[in-house]
């Protein structure tokens, strides 16, 4: 596999994505992840590596898109250990605060699990965190020639243990960001398969836009748990 540079940044054609896949179980995804779906990783971890699509700078549901960061390498600190590795990042603003939020690629759970994640940052100096960490493995479905995102709505928050689903969901979600929920969870994107994703294609601008919002409101449940707990 050739050297990629993020800044000169030449993307694969489409009937080459699979020749990215040893690459990727090398650093980025879990080596046992089937072809099919590695592949379609392969598309994403493409379509975030690319400088000459950008996410449109607009107005979104809940947040506003101020710039497109491009890559950076990005060390994330968790509690079952750290990742780093390639972030496609982006400046937003949302109630009026101003926060990064990038999106990667790792493997966890012993390297046997790949997952898409959403760091979330206030501000340019602040300290990233996984806000979400979407198991593909459990999460992404095929419908013919459409990838399907979904999530169950499991939240961690750290050393508190683990949070109710049902308070994430009639408390935050429900509110603030209805339109992902469906019945045993929440509807995260719907992607053609068989071409390449681009950030400004309408289906994956909207995918995006789910995690990033999906990501913002599940961090807001976290605070207001730790603020009930005097964490904050």
């Amino acid at each position: 596999m050739r050297k990629r540079n993020f800044d000169n940044y030449v993307r694969l054609p489409f009937e080459e994505l699979p020749s990215l896949i040893p690459f990727l179980k090398q650093k980025r995804l879990a080596k046992n992840l089937s072809d099919d779906k590695a592949v379609v990783m392969a598309n994403l971890y493409e379509c975030l590596m690319d400088p000459q699509h950008t996410l449109p700078k607009k107005n979104y549901k809940i947040f506003t898109l101020i710039e497109d960061l491009g890559v950076v390498m990005q060390q994330i600190g968790t509690k079952g250990g750290g990742y780093y590795g390639p972030y496609r990042r982006f400046r937003i603003m949302f109630n009026d605060v101003e926060m990064v939020v990038g999106l990667g690629l790792n493997r966890y759970a012993k390297k046997t699990r790949s997952i898409i994640c959403v760091s979330l940052q206030i501000g340019m100096e602040g300290k990233p965190h996984h806000s979400l960490q979407l198991a593909v493995d459990d999460y992404m479905k095929f419908n013919g020639s459409t990838c399907i995102f979904t999530h169950r709505g499991n939240i961690g928050l750290g050393a508190l243990g683990g949070g109710k689903n049902i308070i994430l969901r009639e408390k935050y979600v429900q509110p603030l960001y209805p339109s992902i929920l469906i019945k045993n969870g929440y509807l995260l994107g719907k992607i053609n398969k068989k071409k390449l994703w681009n950030l400004d294609d309408r289906s994956v601008t909207k995918f995006v836009e789910n995690l990033i919002s999906y990501a913002i409101v599940r961090d807001l449940y976290r605070e207001d748990v730790k603020k009930a707990a005097n964490w904050i």
